[in-house]
């Protein structure tokens, strides 16, 4: 007996072990690598129909140059001349239009492996981060740094992905994230002025923005915004619940998601403005929709014109929710990108969206909610606050051609969609200069398209070529890039990669 026991425990052992070097291998095992395209040399592409989007026109049959990373010339194609030894593309019957932005990502450790390539691959050269890490060595989400290292890299020809145009701080959310988040000093939960300005201070200098979430309390808020403006940080992200979208639009350079909007546009919103914090706060949505007021609607955009408060609608994450229990979103093919451990967290998340109230009243209002959130943004462009394209969502680069046609559904044209991703981004950034056109002197960042977008927003997902910092990515590289992706997203070993960090931290962010 004590024979077969003693074998039984070393086979147990033996299993073991030999299941912890399978994973050390998979965690350390270095995951084939996607080449980026060379920008070296001078390329021309001639006869091609270029998108103006500042100016809302098509220019017929012009040629473009460039070289190192810049437009060298740009125009009429019978006046552009072509150097001599460049190298020439046709573009006959194609569309040229700038790059692609999208204004609200989240990058984690493991993104350069699942998410960066895709950006490219999708047109999208230069993203907006808004998650920084808690502390330093944080093994799940990427810090400054990172962010910072792979943006050079991408320039330098090393790596495909976007460049990172700015990194904000930990989410500013109120009392309980200590609690969350662990070993970090007390001044992250926020909840009092004292606390909040100690927050800025700490991320001072290590990021480019400070982001506030939900439950944030008001005066922490407005010692938070008053830190920031004086370290001259801007204050990014959601509407405090505690905090007027009319005050937000005032302390804020910029207001994430459109839900906010129908929160403070309804005959209630002062009464669970003034409720925030507490179990009596609730998301009635049925009421915000059927109560709306679209006086109040009209004092947050006049408010937010006014200060030059940017507003980044995300209409992709309230589409999932109005959605949640239909194939198109359950089954959305977009979802093939994303690791099967990703994939089912994901999936958790809608199934208790679903679970809190399957009623079909309950489905019904979360459709009424999105369509709303779509109307809001539309008579937001029309009363002339600057709109930005943000998807929050699950698939890199594909869903800001997703997120444009939302805001075409939203009552946008198809150019003022197009300005949301191009110019209005390079705008915000203050690089208006170098992006946002196909015009002498700027980047050489641009989609090659097979149909016209000003026709049809869907045209943008018909992408011949991308050309990213010179760098041309033609349509086989593209495939390329999404095949190496897809093939990772169900690899073993990027399986291990992600488990291991999260045993390192396993934290609820």
């Amino acid at each position: 007996m004590r024979r077969s026991l003693s074998w039984t425990i070393r086979a147990a052992l033996a299993a073991c072990g030999v299941v912890v070097a399978v994973f050390a291998i998979g965690v350390n095992w270095p995951e084939r690598e996607i080449r980026p395209a060379r920008n070296a040399g001078v390329w021309m592409i001639e006869h091609v129909d270029v998108v103006d989007v500042a100016r809302g026109q098509l220019l017929r049959d012009q040629s473009i140059v460039w070289s190192a990373g810049t437009i060298t010339d740009a125009g009429p194609a019978s006046e552009v001349k072509a150097p001599a030894h460049a190298r020439r593309i046709d573009g006959r019957g194609r569309t040229l239009m700038p790059a692609l932005w999208d204004m609200h990502t989240h990058l984690y450790a493991f993104s350069p492996l699942l998410d960066m390539p895709l950006y490219v691959a999708y047109g999208v050269t230069h993203v907006r981060d808004l998650q920084g890490c808690p502390s330093a060595d944080d093994p799940f989400i990427a810090c400054a740094g990172d962010k910072q290292r792979w943006s050079r890299e991408a320039l330098a020809g090393e790596r495909v992905g976007p460049v990172v145009i700015e990194s904000s701080s930990f989410m500013a959310n109120g009392p309980g994230m200590v609690k969350r988040l662990g070993d970090v000093p007390d001044f992250f939960d926020t909840g009092t002025p004292d606390q909040a300005r100690a927050f800025v201070r700490h991320f001072a200098g290590k990021v480019d923005t400070i982001k506030v979430y939900d439950r944030i309390p008001a005066p922490a808020w407005r010692a938070l915004v008053d830190e920031a403006r004086k370290a001259g940080m801007p204050v990014v992200g959601h509407r405090p619940h505690a905090v007027s979208a009319i005050e937000a639009a005032r302390g804020q350079r910029s207001l994430e998601h459109a839900r906010f909007l129908l929160h403070e546009s309804f005959d209630g919103s002062d009464a669970l403005r003034a409720v925030a914090g507490t179990p009596a706060w609730h998301e009635d949505r049925r009421a915000m929709v059927d109560r709306h007021d679209p006086r109040r609607a009209d004092a947050i955009f006049a408010a937010m014109r006014a200060n030059g408060t940017y507003y980044v609608p995300t209409h992709l994450t309230r589409w999932v929710d109005a959605y949640a229990d239909r194939a198109e979103v359950r089954e959305d093919p977009a979802l093939r990108t994303l690791h099967p451990l990703l994939r089912r967290q994901w999936r958790e998340d809608i199934d208790e969206t679903l679970a809190r109230d399957p009623s079909p009243a309950a489905r019904q209002a979360y459709v009424d909610f999105h369509r709303k959130g779509l109307e809001l943004t539309g008579r937001a462009q029309r009363a002339g606050v600057r709109i930005m394209v943000g998807t929050d969502y699950i698939a890199p680069g594909l869903d800001v051609h997703r997120e444009l046609e939302q805001l075409v559904r939203a009552g946008l044209t198809p150019v003022e969609a197009l300005r949301a991703a191009t110019t209005t981004p390079a705008e915000y950034a203050g690089l208006s200069h170098r992006h946002g056109r196909i015009a002498r002197g700027h980047a050489a960042d641009f989609l090659l398209l097979d149909r016209n977008p000003l026709e049809d927003i869907r045209h943008t997902r018909r992408i011949r070529a991308v050309v990213f910092n010179g760098a041309v990515h033609d349509r086989a590289a593209l495939d390329g890039i999404q095949r190496e992706v897809e093939s990772r997203a169900g690899s073993w070993t990027v399986a291990c990669k992600i488990i291991w960090r999260f045993l390192k931290h396993p934290v609820g962010y």
